[in-house]
């Protein structure tokens, strides 16, 4: 009887446990705007059809719950990206590249969310193993800054990089909402297969931009930048619409982060 007693004790305290963090309202918001994009909520119940590497997935959700925050940012390059030896596959890029032009685009044209995300590094747990990384995004150089190429405000920008299957970005922009409704606090919207919609970071003074813009963005970038590479086996697109004053930026293609 006492062991009994004992058991559902324990089957119901941990069914509590697990409940209050399944509940908790903070885990379904992004901590930040930039690097760490995906909620805890998305990648532990996978979301909007999100596909997951383990154990990075894993990873950043616990990194984030410890305060972690440079393993989180590494273990976000991992949650859904091809990586081989800390280098991006499909675009031979490394991490520390892609997380450098990604610091300098997030300074250069988000200065408050990216003083936001480094006050919030700054409290980062003794535990934390890649403190390099917060490093590395804290020191990008002001002449780099300065140094880069003014992107245009308005139109559709191809790009023959992250190339993603058409086929895969035609099933997103066929079954993704159309609502008048503004997105808020939200970088990834959808992915298929290849393909990924993404947005870029919330707030700042930066209209925000509704379902129903960025599918009629997304359908113009698919109609206007598919191509077939030289040697290709199917249509690909890579594309995006930068940010302007009616609203934030929007990028159509292979790459599951960034969007600046």
């Amino acid at each position: 009887m006492i062991i009994a007693s004992i058991f559902l004790f324990l089957t119901l305290f941990t069914f509590t446990s697990f409940a209050k963090v399944a509940a908790s309202p903070d885990e379904t918001k992004l901590l930040e705007q930039l690097f760490l994009d995906l909620t805890i909520d998305e990648v532990v119940n996978r979301l909007d059809g999100l596909i997951v590497n383990e154990p990075w997935a894993s990873e950043y959700v616990a990194a984030i719950r410890e305060k972690r925050f440079g393993d989180a940012i590494w273990a976000r390059h991992h949650v859904t990206g091809d990586v081989q030896n800390g280098t991006f596959s499909e675009v031979n890029q490394t991490i520390f590249q892609a997380i450098e032009e990604d610091a300098i685009g997030y300074r250069t044209y988000y200065p408050e969310q990216y003083s936001n995300a480094l006050a919030i590094y700054a409290n980062t747990s003794n535990a934390d193993t890649r403190t390099d990384i917060l490093n590395f995004i804290s020191n990008v150089k002001p002449e780099t800054v300065s140094k880069m190429e003014k992107r245009v405000t308005y139109g559709i920008k191809c790009s023959a990089n992250h190339l993603a299957y058409r086929s895969s970005c035609y099933h997103i922009l066929n079954t993704m909402s159309q609502a008048k409704s503004n997105i808020g606090d939200r970088r990834r919207l959808y992915d298929y297969m290849s393909c990924h919609l993404r947005v870029g970071p919330y707030g700042g003074g930066i209209p925000d931009v509704t379902y129903h813009t960025v599918h009629l963005v997304a359908r113009l970038i698919e109609e206007q930048c598919s191509r077939c590479p030289a040697n290709c086996d199917a249509i690909k697109v890579s594309g995006y619409s930068p940010r302007n004053s009616g609203h934030r930026k929007i990028c159509l293609s292979s790459k599951d982060d960034g969007c600046f």
